[in-house]
This record gives C-alpha cells, structure tokens and sequence, in this order.
C-alpha cells in the first residue's frame, strides 16, 4: 500500500519539476501549469473519490486499488504524447481519475489490520509514501529530463505502477473480502447519501478536512511552482552548483527538493504518527492540535524557504517546511475515521480528499499562478511568482485555526459516535 502511494504521488507530482520545459514547450502560461499541476487532476480526482470509496466500504477493496495504480500509470506516460494544453488537461484527467481509487480504499485496509491504539502510527507509515514518492519523482524528473526530455521522463513514470498495481492486483487479499456480500454487515452500511448527510453534519469533521484542504492549498500551489522559482531567482548560483556535482540545474533542483522533502517528510509522517499513538489515546484533542501546530510551523517555513536569499540555503529549509505539514496523516487521518464510524471509513477519507482536492489542488496552483502572472509585468517574472507564492501562504495560517477550533468539539463527538456503534 505505501508503495502505491508513493507512485501515486511520483506521477501526481513529476510535472512539477518539468514545469519549465513544458512551458517552453507548450507555450504555457503559469495559470496553465498551476491548472495542469492542480485543477486538471483533481476535477474527476475529487469527484471519482465518492463513489469508489462508497463502493470499497462494500467491495474488494484489494482489487479497487491495483485497478486504480494501473489506471494512473497507463495515463501518466500517455501524457508524454500531449501536443497541446487542451491534450495535456485530457491526460491528466485521466491521472486523477485513477488516482481517486489509491488512497481511500489503501487506507481503511490498513485501519482494519491495526487495533485503534497503533492505527495512527500505521496511517503514517503508510504516509510515508508521500514524501517518499514525491522526492523519487522530483529527483528522477530532474535527473531524467536532461538527458531524454520531458517526455520520455513521463513514460518511465508510469512504468513502475504498471508492475506494482498487477503485483496488488493479483497477490493483494482484502482480509473482508469473505463478508462483503450478502446479508451481514453490507446490509447495514449506509447509502452514499446517507453517509454524506451523517459525516458533513459532524462539525469536526468539516472543520478537519477543510483545515486539510487550507494545508495542501499550501503545499501543492507552492510545489507547483518550486522549480519554477529556482530557474527564475536563483540559475546563477545553482549553475555554480550544478559545476561542481555534474548536473543541470534543474537536476540540482530536483536532488534538493527530493532529497530535502524526502527526509523531512518522512520524520514528520513518522514523529506526527508516533505523537498520534501516545498522546492521542488519552487525550482525543492531541490529533488534531498535533497538525495545527504542524499547519503554523510549516507555514512559516515555507515563508522562510522562499525569501532566503540563497537557494543552497532554501533547499535545506524544504525539510523544516516539509517536516512541519506531514506531521498531520497519522493523527489527522485517524480523527477522521474515528468520526465516521466503522461502516464509512473509506468514505469518509473520500469526502475529506473531495474537499482537499476542490480547495487545495484544484486552487492553490491555479490562484498562485494566477497571481504570478498579474504581478509579473510590474514585479518582473521570478519577484512576481515569489509574490504570488507568499500571498498563498495565508491558507496554512487559516489551516492551523480550523485545526484549533476542531479541538473543542473532538471529545464529545467521537464518544457520540463511539457510543452509538457500540
């Protein structure tokens, strides 16, 4: 499951190191890449995520997932053939579509393995296909593009899910899959909209996934445009780098970003997870005042990562920024479940993506790009994309309120949920 994940996050995330050549390429403007690195994936991504996780809280959920990794993958390298933006939106569309089938269903498998008492921690292992998934993809896309393009760097993306969505596919066991049918607990569970009214009435829960949301507006609209700024702010520097390792620039880029993305994402998901088991069986508060701090320190170093005025010195700060905003999966991810109940795990977790996906990846991109480009002619092209990042950066603050106010209300709303399964 973490390794789907990764490759979910690889072919979600590559064209952000490969945004540059595919401007040039394209002709693109930055409200184009911010929609082909946000908008494009998570309009069928978000909407797709409902029904699926409705369909796994009955089915194979095993198989759900290997079809899923598949279908993503075959997408990602089918991207390599786009001539056009009107292409390029196509394909990935195609990516989030797939894509919709990885986490959910991932997630409630993993739930249903662990006693409540390791899930947090669980969840966070499986997170660390995140950061991990990201770093392969930026490091590998910087790597790969100067020496076989864009292009050919998007086929060998999708390569690898090809291989382990047949390994889930065919190997995978869905320890329900004997008690899905029939009578018996399918019977019971509720229908999609019935779970939608039950899970968006629950003040936490909304309070939750739109302080995720607010979180990932952060991430995936600065993330979009990271290499972006490097090549704009800092080529001179990183061409001096670059002398002395053997690489590009972008390739120095894509071995920071990973690198640095890489090790402190993975210490968050794995510090915020071990945070979530301890503190949070005795104090239900803790799993979510855990991600808002994550949700302010993280926002705050991203601020710091992105007015530095060294670049060597902004790539390192990637891992405080990155350590910070992936504290949250594990104790985050297990207050959503928690809330929802033991027949609407999965989704729950699609509800939470629908609205990660309509606020964070569809518009954090996009309005960071939209505003890179309204200040571009007054500000130049990297000052104004530096000022269209910083101006995004209000939605981690925002993030780390709903985090706070979801506190106050946890307690009570989990024993009502809890009380009445029982």
């Amino acid at each position: 499951m973490t390794t789907g994940y990764g490759l979910n996050l690889l072919d979600r995330q590559i064209i952000n190191i490969l945004a540059e050549p595919i401007k040039r390429d394209l002709g693109l403007a930055d409200w184009q890449l911010g929609a082909l690195s946000g908008l494009s994936f998570a309009l069928l991504y978000s909407v797709a995520a409902l029904p699926i996780a409705r369909y796994a809280d009955r089915a194979n959920r095993a198989r759900i997932v290997g079809v899923a990794i598949l279908t993503w993958s075959v997408f990602t390298a089918l991207t390599a053939t786009a001539t056009s933006f009107v292409q390029m939106l196509l394909f990935r569309l195609g990516v989030g579509v797939g894509e919709a089938g990885g986490a959910p269903p991932s997630q409630s498998l993993i739930a249903d393995r662990f006693p409540p008492e390791r899930r947090s921690g669980a969840l966070a292992v499986f997170a660390l296909g995140a950061p991990v998934g990201a770093a392969v993809g930026l490091i590998g896309g910087g790597l790969l593009e100067g020496v076989i393009g864009w292009r050919w760097t998007m086929v060998c993306a999708g390569i690898p899910g090809v291989i382990i969505g047949a390994l889930v596919l065919f190997t995978l066991r869905d320890s329900r899959s004997g008690k899905v049918r029939g009578a018996g607990p399918t019977a019971e569970i509720p229908s999609l909209t019935a779970a939608l009214k039950m899970l968006l009435s629950r003040r936490t829960f909304t309070l939750i996934a739109f302080a995720g949301a607010l979180l990932s507006f952060c991430n995936y609209g600065a993330m979009a445009f990271a290499g972006s700024y490097y090549l704009r702010l800092h080529s001179a520097e990183l061409a001096e780098i670059g002398a002395l390792v053997g690489q590009q620039p972008l390739g120095v880029i894509g071995l920071g970003l990973g690198i640095f993305g890489a090790t402190g994402g993975a210490l968050g998901a794995l510090v915020g997870g071990r945070l979530g088991d301890r503190f949070g069986s005795s104090s239900l508060r803790a799993l979510v005042l855990i991600p808002a701090v994550g949700s302010i320190l993280g926002t705050i170093s991203y601020a710091v990562m992105f007015t530095v005025p060294s670049a060597a010195i902004s790539l390192a700060v990637f891992a405080i920024a990155a350590f910070f905003t992936s504290v949250w999966y594990g104790p985050g991810t297990l207050a959503m479940q928690r809330l929802a109940g033991a027949d609407a795990k999965a989704t729950a977790l699609a509800v939470a993506l629908f609205i990660n996906s309509a606020v964070g990846l569809s518009f954090g991109p996009l309005l960071m790009g939209f505003a890179s480009d309204l200040l571009t002619p007054s500000m130049g092209e990297g000052e104004g994309l530096r000022a269209g990042i910083l101006i995004g950066l209000v939605g981690g603050v925002a993030s780390g309120l709903l985090y706070w106010l979801a506190s106050r209300s946890i307690d009570r709303e989990i024993a009502e949920v809890e009380g009445a399964s029982e």
